[in-house]
């Protein structure tokens, strides 16, 4: 795992490190960790070439606050695990915005455990992201990463599969949702309308009746799976 911490506090940079780097080794994975003291230091590292897996970052900074810093990592990293280590509750509405997948308190007494909770479920969600699914396409038998699947559309009797791989692909079958639907649903994806199946951690945001993908696909909700849909969104931040 590739890991960069960007905080401005030196202890909280080596104590974060020291508390990683332990976890890593009683865990026996293969690690890189960089410390960056700025949010300005860490946009002009070319983090994009590093594509660093988990970002740990501090919210309060100078010049370039943690949100900002947030904002241009998604840009350019849009699969990257942002945990926010910070000392104020109080921001952790506005990560929303940008996805963050922990808020975690400069707590003294919990700072260890809340950061060995966070890797333990970051580790799961990319073994979760290294599951793969083969499908009998019209063009035969394709093995798909399951994470890359972003939405399946119905459309003129045919299921459409758009999928995520160095750009957009698509594979058509001849077959109805319902059947992918069944089949898909124990991987996280969610009915949301007559004609569409969305892999709910591919979805930025839900209002009404729509669902915008990180990708910045816009597909529609039906009324009557709104609420399904919303509570499904919910449960797959971790809001319930």
């Amino acid at each position: 795992m590739k890991i960069a911490i960007c905080d401005d506090e030196l202890y909280f940079r080596e104590r974060i490190k020291k508390i990683i780097a332990a976890y890593m080794g009683e865990k026996g994975f293969q690690y890189s960790i960089d410390c960056f003291e700025s949010g300005v230091e860490f946009l002009k590292s070319g983090y994009q070439k590093t594509a660093y897996e988990i970002i740990f970052l501090d919210i309060n900074m100078k010049e370039i606050d943690g949100i900002e810093t947030a904002k241009a990592i998604r840009n350019g990293m849009p699969g990257t695990y942002i945990v926010f280590v910070t000392a104020y509750i109080t921001y952790a509405l506005a990560g929303y915005t940008v996805n963050a997948f922990r808020f975690i308190l400069k707590e003294a007494g919990s700072l260890e455990m809340t950061i060995h909770e966070c890797l333990d479920s970051i580790a799961e969600k990319i073994e979760e992201k290294d599951r793969k699914i083969t499908i009998s396409f019209q063009n035969g038998k394709t093995e798909l990463y399951i994470d890359r699947i972003l939405y399946v559309e119905s459309r003129l009797h045919k299921v459409i599969f758009f999928v995520w791989d160095k750009g957009m692909a698509e594979y058509s079958m001849n077959d109805k949702l319902d059947n992918v639907e069944q089949m898909l649903s124990p991987f996280g994806f969610c009915r949301i309308h007559q004609s569409f199946l969305v892999n709910m951690r591919q979805v930025k945001s839900i209002k009404r009746y729509s669902a915008l993908l990180w990708n910045g696909k816009e597909i529609n909700i039906s009324k009557k799976n709104y609420k399904q849909t919303k509570l499904k969104y919910l449960e797959s931040r971790g809001d319930i």
